[in-house]
C-alpha cells in the first residue's frame, strides 16, 4: 500500500534552507578572502613574525600596540596620523561637493549628457593605480605637460610630487579625482527619486533655485549623502596606492595606511620593512581608527536623516 507524499508540506520543510543555501557560496568567498585575514592579522599583531621565515615567531602580547605609543618613537606615527586625518577630511568634504555639482548639472536634460557621463566615471573604470600613473606623468617636472604649461605662462618650473609643499595637496587630488565619478552616480541616483511635482509646485509657490536646493534637494538626498559619505571616508583613510605610486612616502606624505604597507613589504627606510607583527598592529589600529569615525558619522547621518 502506497503513501502519499504531500509536495507543499516537502516544500515547507525544506524551504528554510533556501536562503542560506543561496548565501553559502557568497559567506564562503567572503570568509575566505575577507574575514579569516582580519582574524589572522588581529591574531599576528601579538607576535614579532617578520618577512624572514627562518626566524621563530614569539607572542609578545601588546608590546606592538606599545611600542606604537611610545613616546621617543611616536614622531613619524604623529606624522601618519595627522595625514590621514587631514586626507579624509579633504576627500570627505570637496569629493562630496564637486560630485553633487556634477550630478545636479547631470540630472539636467542637455545635449552630450552621456558622453559626459562615461568621460566622468572614466577614472573609476581605470582604477587608482592607472590614475596615479597618468597624473604622475602628468606632473612630470621635467617635460610633462603640465610644467611645460606653467612654465610657459609663469615661466616658473614646480617639481610638483618632489616639492614637499605640493606633494600632499597633489595626492588629494588625484584621489578626489578618481573617486569624483562614483560618488556623482550616487548622488543622480538620489536627485533622480525625488518626484519632480516638489520641484514644480515650489517654482509655482515662487522658490528660488537655491530655496529649492536647500528645502527639496538637499534634505530628500540625505540617504545618497549618507552613503557617499560613509564610503569616501573608509576609502580616504585606507588609502595607500596613491602615495606609494607617486611619492613613495617621501616629503612626509605617507599616512597610517601606507606607514603599514611598508613596514610590511619594503626592505628599506626608516620604517624597518618586514615587520609583519607590528604593521598589523598598526592595521589594527587603522581598522579601530575607521570603525570608531565611520560610526560617529554614521550615527550623526543617520540622524540627519530622520531630523529632516
Amino acid at each position: 500500500m502506497g503513501t502519499n507524499v504531500n509536495p507543499f508540506r516537502f516544500g515547507r520543510k525544506i524551504g528554510w534552507v533556501a536562503p542560506y543555501a543561496v548565501l553559502a557560496p557568497g559567506l564562503i568567498i567572503f570568509s575566505i578572502f575577507h574575514l579569516f585575514p582580519s582574524l589572522a592579522t588581529i591574531a599576528f599583531s601579538f607576535t614579532d613574525i617578520t618577512r624572514t621565515g627562518y626566524r621563530e615567531v614569539s607572542f609578545v602580547g601588546f608590546g606592538n600596540y606599545i611600542e606604537f605609543f611610545r613616546p621617543a618613537q611616536f614622531y613619524e606615527k604623529w606624522i601618519a596620523l595627522k595625514n590621514s586625518f587631514v586626507f579624509a577630511v579633504f576627500v570627505v568634504f570637496i569629493q562630496n561637493a564637486v560630485a553633487l555639482m556634477f550630478a545636479i548639472i547631470l540630472d539636467r536634460a542637455w545635449k552630450g549628457r552621456g558622453l559626459f557621463r562615461g568621460v566622468l566615471f572614466l577614472p573609476v573604470v581605470l582604477g587608482i593605480t592607472v590614475n596615479a600613473l597618468i597624473w604622475r606623468l602628468m606632473f612630470n617636472p621635467f617635460g610633462g605637460p603640465v610644467n611645460m604649461l606653467v612654465e610657459r605662462i609663469t615661466g616658473f618650473s614646480p617639481l610638483f610630487f618632489a616639492d614637499p609643499r605640493m606633494a600632499f595637496p597633489l595626492i588629494i587630488y588625484i584621489q578626489i579625482w578618481s573617486y569624483t565619478g562614483y560618488s556623482t552616480v550616487i548622488y543622480l541616483a538620489g536627485l533622480q527619486a525625488i518626484p519632480k511635482q516638489l520641484y514644480e509646485s515650489a517654482t509655482v509657490d515662487g522658490a528660488s533655485g537655491w530655496t529649492r536646493f536647500r528645502s527639496i534637494t538637499f534634505p530628500m538626498i540625505a540617504q545618497a549623502t549618507t552613503v557617499n559619505i560613509l564610503l569616501s571616508i573608509i576609502g580616504a583613510l585606507r588609502t595607500f596606492d596613491t602615495i606609494y605610486v607617486t611619492t613613495n612616502g617621501q616629503f612626509r606624505t605617507y599616512t597610517m595606511a601606507f606607514y603599514m604597507f611598508q613596514l610590511a613589504f619594503t626592505s628599506t627606510g626608516s620604517a624597518g620593512g618586514g615587520r609583519l607583527g607590528f604593521a598589523a598592529a598598526v592595521a589594527t589600529l587603522l581598522f579601530l581608527i575607521i570603525f570608531v569615525v565611520a560610526l560617529f558619522a554614521q550615527h550623526f547621518l543617520r540622524k540627519r536623516e530622520v531630523d529632516l
